[in-house]
């Protein structure tokens, strides 16, 4: 089984399931990456000082790198920067995407600050009942998710087990 969606879709799919939240403006996707806007100062638990200097300073760039498929697990990679502040973002990144990553089953996915980004990595084992329970006509399959790719599209390839 292949399911691959536009970007657009994903996104829709990911507000809708309240994994992204309305912080994140102006995603755009190329081969393996997507990038995007965030308003820092909407994100929550952004300190104090932090939220002050990014309403004043504006958006940050963000780029969500696609690093690929290794063994079982799928790595992706948050690199957050501003043109203004000049200041590892990375702490805060991975501060964020782990609160939202605490909505999934535990093991699913794992986050931590590496050389300035911030790294996820998806265990696809664990991947397979949350795409079961995303897709109407495959709850009560029980998938294996072989393959992931993000970009311009998401691409996952999944066997039935």
């Amino acid at each position: 089984m292949e399911l691959t969606l536009g970007l657009d879709e994903a996104l829709t799919l990911a507000r809708a399931a309240d994994v992204l939240p309305p912080a994140v403006t102006d995603v755009r996707g190329e081969d393996r990456l997507v990038r995007a806007q965030v308003k820092v100062h909407e994100l929550p638990g952004v300190p104090g000082a932090v939220r002050m200097a990014t309403r004043m300073a504006g958006p940050v760039d963000v780029r969500v790198e696609d690093r690929g498929v290794a063994g079982r697990t799928w790595r992706v990679a948050v690199v957050a920067s501003h043109p203004v502040l000049r200041m590892d973002l990375s702490p805060f990144v991975t501060d964020a995407v782990r609160g939202q990553l605490a909505k999934l089953p535990a093991g699913a996915a794992t986050v931590a600050t590496q050389d300035g980004a911030t790294v996820v990595e998806v265990d696809l084992d664990r991947l397979g009942p949350l795409v079961g329970e995303l897709l109407p006509a495959a709850r009560g399959l029980r998938l294996r998710v072989d393959d992931a790719a993000l970009g311009s599209r998401l691409h996952l390839r999944a066997t039935i087990a």
